[in-house]
């Protein structure tokens, strides 16, 4: 791989993505929206190429002798505000996939990777965790989100069934440093070390380094088979697990009190009454709650033995995204000295 064209790069995996791909001498060309957020990419020796998802000429462009392409953008926004708010994350996460993957295939690009979520896998009834056979139903996804993933990852599918070089990915729940935003799996982490966390629901995550994630997306590229998907995820962890580390590593006293989950959903709806009334995000996302309803378990070992997908440690992980909140002023540094967050 020589030459790549990521997509996404705003945001937490992608700019991981773009990071893994310049460590490995890959020259790299990013598409844009104008006015976006480029801190996660400041300094970075990439090219930039200002469109968004739906603008086939900024495509076209940006995949002029690429010879891998990286489409990890997309709207994870789990708050909508109305119908202007949906029709943008399908808009994004449908049309938009379907936009990129198709001029990259038409471009002549060797690889093509598709960065779905984990979201769009059923959550089986037995007593196992869910693998990438387990194929979910539209109607059954429980919030928009879902929902448009699900139909940006059926694009790619079809796409690879027509003879395309795609390769799906479905992160997990990736934590680490360059969280600008931060995301929802971010949000756990700050929160706590805000001591915002009073109390906990019975629930759990699959929790994976964002830059082992974006490892995977390279190994997508270059191993993966065309139109399959790999969860890339390391390890399920109870919520209260979690924080359990957190609080090792912080010094910051975990909570104690269990929410039923009868409390987190009526929590959920006042939260978004009041958002409605403020027109500022929720603390707590009903959808949040909805898809915590059960524990998001996920197995990685196609990825594992199929990519050759390695992980490190969850606390370092946590460690590591504890650290980079800290050294860059989201919060106060914690009783327990965190070290460097990019120190191996």
């Amino acid at each position: 791989m020589k030459k790549a064209f990521v997509t996404g790069a705003s945001g937490f995996i992608g700019s991981a993505v773009v990071r893994e791909l310049l460590s490995d001498g890959v020259e790299v060309r990013v598409l844009m929206r104008k006015g976006a957020d480029h801190r996660t990419i400041d300094g970075l020796d990439v090219e930039v190429i200002e469109g968004d998802l739906l603008d086939a000429s900024a495509l076209a462009k940006g995949l002029v002798g690429a010879d891998a392409c990286f489409h990890v953008a997309g709207m994870n926004q789990l708050w909508l505000r109305g119908r202007g708010d949906i029709k943008r994350i399908y808009e994004a996460n449908d049309r938009g996939a379907g936009m990129v993957l198709r001029t990259a295939a038409e471009a002549g690009c060797e690889a093509i990777v598709h960065t779905s979520t984990v979201a769009v896998i059923a959550r089986p009834e037995e007593d196992r965790h869910s693998h990438e056979a387990d194929f979910a139903v539209e109607h059954e996804l429980a919030v928009h989100y879902a929902r448009s993933k699900f139909l940006g990852e059926a694009r790619a599918k079809k796409l690879a069934d027509e003879g395309a070089p795609v390769v799906i990915v479905n992160p997990s729940a990736p934590m680490g440093p360059w969280d600008v935003k931060p995301t929802p799996t971010g949000r756990v982490v700050l929160d706590f070390l805000r001591r915002k966390m009073p109390g906990y629901m019975e629930t759990g995550l699959n929790v994976i380094d964002v830059q082992d994630c974006a490892r995977g997306h390279i190994l997508a590229a270059q191993r993966g088979k065309h139109g399959e998907r790999y969860i890339l995820g390391h390890e399920n962890l109870a919520i209260l697990k979690i924080f359990e580390l957190l609080s090792e590593l912080s010094g910051i006293p975990a909570p104690k009190f269990k929410v039923p989950k009868l409390v987190g959903l009526l929590t959920g709806v006042m939260s978004e009454l009041k958002s409605r009334a403020t027109g500022r995000p929720p603390a707590v996302p009903l959808a949040g709650v909805r898809m915590a309803m059960k524990p998001m378990f996920y197995d990685n070992q196609k990825a594992v033995s199929e990519l050759g997908l390695a992980t490190r440690p969850v606390k370092e992980t946590l460690r590591r995204a504890a650290a980079w909140f800290v050294e860059h002023d989201y919060v106060e540094a914690p009783p327990n000295d965190l070290g460097s967050w990019n120190a191996e």
